[in-house]
């Protein structure tokens, strides 16, 4: 048990927001214009049109996040 409190001593604690930031870096990220377009968003082509920004990428899981704040919903 002594070698396992060494390990947890050196372990440095890990945010919720750090464990998503590096799993949402590596999800495919797409355009407004690939958004907008995109047969997953064609109901919320207007929303999407209004609220993401032309010269950025965006993942599903940002996006989904965007939309959910818009509709009043926490994210």
């Amino acid at each position: 048990m002594g070698k396992t409190n060494d390990i947890l001593d050196k372990v440095e604690p890990v945010t919720s927001e750090a464990v998503r930031d590096v799993v949402t870096s590596s999800l495919p990220k797409f355009t407004k214009v690939q958004l907008v377009q995109s047969k997953k968003y064609v109901h919320r082509r207007d929303a999407l049109s209004a609220l993401l920004e032309d010269n950025k990428t965006y993942s599903f899981t940002e996006v989904d996040e965007i939309l959910k704040k818009f509709e009043g919903g926490k994210a």
